[in-house]
């Protein structure tokens, strides 16, 4: 099986670097583009989708519509974003120049910021440890026993979200690597093929992240989440 996991494209909260977590935004005339423009790349080289995985929320579902050409989504909770709690709707560079917000650890020492959610009084913050947990048992579920089959899968998710999906698939335990070699790009896709040898579910990556649009598209954003 081959898998193509997506970030969704921008929206007007990525440009003005605000924080948007469980935050239903939809993608902006940039990120509408990306994804077409993507779609339509895909469709040139005949790469079409035998099953098409979404997060509900808007940014994301719309993005796998125009990538996948298709309707026929399978929408699955597990695959939202991060919750940010009170953190969402602010802006990043503000909360990362506060010495009193532990979003600064966010990036910088996720350990760290994992630590301090699960210390925090606040329920509606999600840890890094639970994200990782939920992406688990959407692969479990829903992508492992497709393993075995001759098939294409896109998943459409979020910057977070998709950084915990790898970190699974890459049997990855110390959260100081959650970022790994950094956030996809918005409409970027990373490739990993999905088998079964020995009887056990493997993951390999085969592309870290690719995008099928216009490059200079990304002269106008900054990827931020």
């Amino acid at each position: 099986m081959e898998i193509y996991l997506a970030r969704h494209g921008t929206t007007a909260w990525n440009a003005t670097h605000k924080i948007q977590g469980r935050s239903d935004t939809e993608l902006d005339a940039l990120g509408l583009e990306m994804a077409r423009q993507s779609g339509m790349k895909f469709i040139s080289q005949g790469i079409t989708f035998d099953k098409v995985f979404s997060s509900p929320l808007k940014r994301a579902l719309e993005t796998a519509r125009l990538l996948a050409s298709s309707d026929e989504i399978i929408t699955d909770p597990r695959l939202m974003e991060l919750c940010f709690g009170t953190f969402e709707g602010q802006i990043v560079e503000e909360m990362n120049s506060s010495p009193d917000c532990f979003f600064r650890y966010f990036k910088s020492s996720p350990e760290t910021y994992d630590r301090m959610v699960k210390e925090s009084s606040d329920p509606s913050f999600e840890s890094l440890t639970d994200l990782i947990a939920r992406g688990r048992s959407f692969l479990v579920d829903q992508i492992e026993p497709l393993a075995d089959k001759d098939i294409r899968v896109l998943i459409s998710g979020h910057g977070a979200m998709n950084r915990a999906l790898l970190m699974y698939m890459m049997s990855e335990d110390d959260l100081s690597r959650f970022w790994g070699t950094g956030l996809q790009s918005n409409c970027g896709i990373t490739k990993i093929s999905c088998s079964i040898r020995s009887g056990a579910v493997h993951y390999d990556l085969q592309d870290m992240c690719s995008i099928y649009y216009d490059p200079s598209l990304l002269d106008q954003i900054s990827s931020l989440l």
